[in-house]
């Protein structure tokens, strides 16, 4: 069952609540101010929308709208603190380069108003005529003072006028060029029938922006959310006005203080939308390389001797968190990573260079201790090799002095003749050794027929190898030339020390002295074989040491001094 509502049977005391109820005041709005850089027209009609659609409202906010005062500086106003938000020019860049901290929040206007025109009447019909003219323009109309640059014309030589604002300086041809906004003072023109000819920057290439919403750091870091809501619902406004203008035109010439007529707004408005493209281009939508190539234009006159910061100066609305100080502790990470790795590095190197170091001082000493070791077996061999012919030969003079017979004394003579010949050999393997060692040996090379050169050496030794009943005998190879160029003295050196030492350690069978080349173009090789004991691989690698034969008893046995295998093999090498 349903009971049907009626206002009369309320209660008493809820019926004296109702007017209170209604009384109560909506929700706390933030206060915010917003700078027009001109008086009210459609100019700024999407912030008259967000006014009176409630967007603002929605958004938490009560927004004045202040129009400018004749000569304010409007940039000022917010960047002093007066106003929250502003709309300026181009010129913005301008203060930020000076070390204003405006931000511009987004663009309204895509292309800049600011033309220049001219009666036809005036005569001119071309923008280089208004060379040497005169032209009434603000001093720091940078879009107009870059077209006439580009167009090449001396800016010195036009006749510049401060601007009065007033358009019958135009029309009395009190001057031939006026600076002025193609949404305004064409209709003026336009209305009263002159004909006029409107020169363009971007004709030239000099396309500035026109309005630009902007604030300050200290707003945006103080209150990101109001920056935020504010410009949401402000670009919601433009979109508002530019698809509902005559309505637009009518709010503005209700609630807002006029000097223009309906008409004159409605031309505004159309000419509005050329320069904004809401049907083109997103509202609010900022181009940075667009504002670079503002900045180049403001440098190229001279307006600007630095450059701008561009990513501080155009509005990030959700910016990227500021990694630096992650990037500078990576960075820090990676140098004590890099420094401690190069420290180890260089640590590792250095000791492996110790032990290298180290090590090589080791077998330098061990070295040098053989070496020591070897001189004073050397020392003590050689001492007793060269008393054992001294003693022959002091043996045989006093032999000679008591032989009575010519045939006895022809024996001693011969004694003595061997123990001479034996103590020459020891003195010159000496001197030779010390030669090699101080790089001093010289060669002399000559032609050497192989035939009787080893013949001659061989017959040396026949009566050794007869003396212990072994056989001796040379071996050429029919391949082998029949002479070389060499040293033959040197040659004979090692070929006689290798025959003596084959013939010394052989006791059976017999010696062979064998010559050989392997092909046309190698070289002729001199072996010395025999059928001796022969030598282990351990001491092979020194008997061609000085001071060093392989066994130390050898020295007892057969004598020797150990500088023979070790003169022939340093001979070996300098014959090549």
């Amino acid at each position: 069952m349903t009971f049907p509502f009626r206002p009369s049977r309320l209660p008493a005391f809820l019926c004296a609540l109702l007017p209170l109820i209604a009384a109560l005041p909506a929700a706390a709005l933030e206060k915010v101010t917003l700078q027009l850089k001109w008086t009210h027209q459609f100019q700024f009609a999407g912030y008259y929308a967000a006014v009176e659609k409630g967007y603002y409202r929605e958004a938490g906010l009560e927004v004045e709208i202040r129009e400018a005062l004749p000569e304010q500086d409007t940039a000022r106003e917010v960047t002093q603190g007066n106003a929250d938000f502003g709309v300026g020019t181009s010129n913005l860049v301008l203060l930020r380069a000076q070390g204003e901290p405006v931000v511009v929040l987004g663009v309204v206007y895509q292309h800049s108003p600011f033309v220049l025109i001219s009666t036809q009447a005036s005569g001119i019909h071309d923008i280089h005529e208004l060379s040497q003219r005169k032209v009434m323009m603000e001093q720091d109309a940078a879009e107009l003072l870059a077209y006439f640059k580009h167009e090449g014309i001396d800016v010195s030589k036009v006749d510049v006028l401060p601007h009065t604002f007033r358009l019958e300086d135009l029309l009395e041809d009190k001057v031939q060029g006026m600076a002025c906004y193609s949404t305004d003072q064409p209709f003026f023109l336009k209305e009263k029938g002159i004909a006029y000819q409107v020169f363009n920057p971007r004709a030239g290439g000099i396309d500035f922006y026109g309005d630009n919403l902007f604030t300050t750091e200290k707003q945006i870091r103080e209150n990101p959310e109001r920056v935020k809501k504010f410009l949401d619902a402000s670009l919601r406004g433009w979109k508002y006005a530019m698809a509902h203008r005559e309505e637009m035109v009518d709010l503005i010439v209700t609630k807002y203080p006029q000097y223009h007529s309906r008409d004159h707004l409605l031309f505004e408005a159309e000419e509005s939308v050329k320069l904004i493209h809401p049907e083109l281009i997103e509202l609010g939508y900022i181009n940075p390389g667009r504002w670079q190539s503002i900045v180049k234009a403001y440098a190229d006159l001279g307006f600007l001797k630095d450059g701008v910061d561009l990513d501080a100066f155009i509005y990030e609305r959700d910016p990227k968190p500021d990694l630096r100080w992650v990037y500078w502790s990576l960075a820090g990470i990676a140098l004590v990573t890099a420094a401690f790795g190069l420290w180890t590095l260089m640590t590792a190197r250095m000791n492996r260079l110790l032990r290298e170091e180290v090590a090589a001082r080791k077998e330098a000493e061990a070295r040098a201790l053989a070496e020591n070791a070897a001189k004073s077996r050397f020392l003590s061999v050689l001492a007793h090799e060269v008393r054992t012919p001294l003693s022959g030969i002091l043996s045989s003079l006093w032999l000679y002095k008591t032989s009575e017979t010519q045939e006895e004394k022809d024996q001693v003579v011969e004694i003595a003749e061997m123990s001479s010949n034996h103590l020459l050999r020891l003195v010159d393997n000496t001197l030779d050794h010390s030669k090699l060692e101080a790089a001093k040996m010289d060669v002399e090379r000559m032609p050497v027929i192989i035939d009787e050169f080893l013949d001659r050496i061989v017959e040396l030794f026949h009566a050794a190898a007869n003396a212990k009943a072994i056989s001796l005998e040379m071996v050429i190879d029919p391949a082998t030339p029949e002479s070389i160029t060499t040293d033959p003295t040197r040659l004979r050196q090692i070929l006689s020390n290798l025959i003596s030492n084959a013939v010394k350690f052989t006791s059976k069978g017999g010696v062979k002295v064998v010559a050989t080349q392997s092909s046309p173009h190698s070289a002729v090789e001199f072996k010395v074989q025999d059928t001796g004991p022969g030598i282990s691989p351990e001491q092979t690698e020194r008997i061609f040491e000085p001071y060093a034969q392989a066994d130390p008893s050898v020295s007892r046995e057969h004598g020797g001094t150990g500088l023979g295998l070790s003169i022939s093999s340093q001979l070996a090498r300098l014959l090549g």
